[in-house]
């Protein structure tokens, strides 16, 4: 249980205590930097954890703190290998599954880590997500220099981690454990959803509703595929920020209140609604978050 406790009168000392909290998260990749390149040479890092736990931002920062001890960083996500939607399995004929090992094209990752590992040239895969579909290729040509930062849920999974080849190491990054303020809980799970659900709504046009029942799905499969495999991994980084209850209650009050009363989602609704009220700060503003901060994922306004 993380424990928030904030002494703040005034924008300067918010401010102040964000940048504290960001720089707590950067001296944290620091250390797991440190630990994954002790023993041995690395080829692949591959960065895992569950839905909006921070990876694409991390992956980021990771890349940034690689070229600064000059080697040369390839990022490559998972996302990008996902099957069409024609070719793959919806949730209730409606969302398409991002979450399983379902939703990845196998073969065509295991063609593309045999050439990569064999130092040939790649065609690197391109998805989009409003079309849910392939839409073109890049041609990469290895360098001997280079490291690949594979990103995604499904980084996790064995059947991909069977294909990374030697040289290979493992992070899992997720929100490791509930918080209280004040007295109030606000369970891990939950600051996820509300990620999402601010997420959602905010860039891909999803009503919080709509984000709650697909919830149940989502964390059905985080308990079944991607926890277990979880405790396999070198190493694992928290990417929770004290600061961002203050900030996610600012979205998502009115966004959880705009359940349909009659839905059977609302009760979930209103769970999570008790606690996020009792988080109010009133100088905490969304301009103060820097825009490379792992939180704008869920937010918007990244660099």
């Amino acid at each position: 249980m993380r424990t928030i406790e904030i002494d703040i009168h005034s924008r300067e000392e918010a401010e102040a205590y964000i940048l504290a909290c960001e720089k707590r998260f950067s001296d944290n990749i620091d250390e797991a930097l440190e630990g994954i390149f002790t023993g041995g040479e690395v080829k692949t890092i591959a960065l895992a954890g569950p839905t909006c736990s921070g990876k694409t931002t991390t992956a980021e920062k990771i890349t940034r703190r690689i070229q600064r001890a000059g080697k040369q960083a390839v990022v490559l996500s998972i996302d990008d290998f996902f099957l069409s939607r024609g070719e793959r399995n919806v949730v209730d004929g409606e969302a398409p599954d991002y979450d399983s090992v379902a939703a990845l094209d196998l073969e065509y990752l295991e063609t593309f880590m045999t050439r990569l590992n064999a130092g040939l040239p790649v065609l690197v895969p391109h998805y989009d997500f409003s079309s849910t579909g392939r839409v073109g290729y890049h041609e990469y040509i290895p360098r001997e220099e280079d490291i690949y930062l594979f990103e995604g849920i499904q980084a996790v999974y064995p059947e991909v981690t069977r294909l990374f080849g030697k040289g290979y190491r493992s992070i899992f990054i997720n929100v490791n454990e509930d918080c209280v303020y004040d007295g109030v809980i606000l369970e891990k799970e939950e600051i996820r959803l509300l990620r999402r659900t601010v997420r959602d709504r905010l860039f891909r046009g999803a009503t919080p509703e709509f984000t709650l029942h697909l919830w149940e799905t989502v964390r059905a499969n985080e308990e079944k595929s991607i926890f277990p495999n979880a405790k396999d991994c070198d190493l694992h980084l928290e990417s929770f920020l004290e600061y961002e209850p203050f900030l996610l209650a600012k979205y998502g009050v009115d966004m959880l209140d705009s359940v349909p009363k009659d839905s059977r989602y609302r009760p979930a609704a209103d769970e999570v609604l008790v606690e996020l009220r009792e988080f109010h700060c009133p100088y905490f503003e969304e301009s103060m978050v820097p825009k490379n901060s792992l939180f704008r994922e869920f937010i918007g306004g990244k660099e």
